[in-house]
């Protein structure tokens, strides 16, 4: 058996980045660090998730900065995984605030996996803080058994 590994480029890794919506983020606060699954939508160089009030916010804002990593497996040979890290920036309802088109963008982006967001309906509704990561680098790799094959066009 032969198994190939290659980096894929900044568009492969961005189809890949676009085309799930669960990943995870990783926050870091001096010598903590903390993974967490998320529900995401990617749009635009941004990844666009919701998360709960609680210290892992507090960390991210005063380091607002983050990991993120989203993977296809097929088998235990058969993966691509997709790495990116970039800015945090919270979004705010507040109509007074100078995000509020971002966080409207961001629910109306959030909205085509679950319709239900941030409505009576809300299946998370501790989920109340939308935050965006900038896609600053990416970096996506693939292995596959037997020769190199291409992704196919989503």
């Amino acid at each position: 058996m032969t198994v190939t590994v290659r980096e894929l480029s900044r568009d492969e890794s961005l189809a890949i980045l676009a085309k799930h919506h669960v990943g995870h983020v990783g926050i870091t606060f001096h010598d903590l660090l903390r993974l967490k699954i998320c529900n995401y939508m990617y749009s635009e160089g941004w990844i666009y998730a919701r998360t709960e009030l609680g210290d892992d916010l507090v960390r991210a804002k005063h380091h607002p900065w983050a990991a993120f990593e989203v993977d296809e497996v097929d088998g235990i040979y058969d993966w691509r995984s997709i790495e990116v890290s970039g800015a945090v920036e919270f979004l705010s309802a507040d109509m007074q605030s100078h995000d509020w088109f971002e966080f409207e963008n961001a629910v109306r982006l959030l909205r085509t996996a679950v319709p239900e967001i941030l409505t009576a309906d809300d299946p998370l509704p501790q989920r109340v803080q939308l935050v965006r990561i900038h896609v600053d680098n990416i970096f996506g790799r693939e292995s596959r058994v037997g020769s190199y094959r291409p992704l196919p066009r989503p």
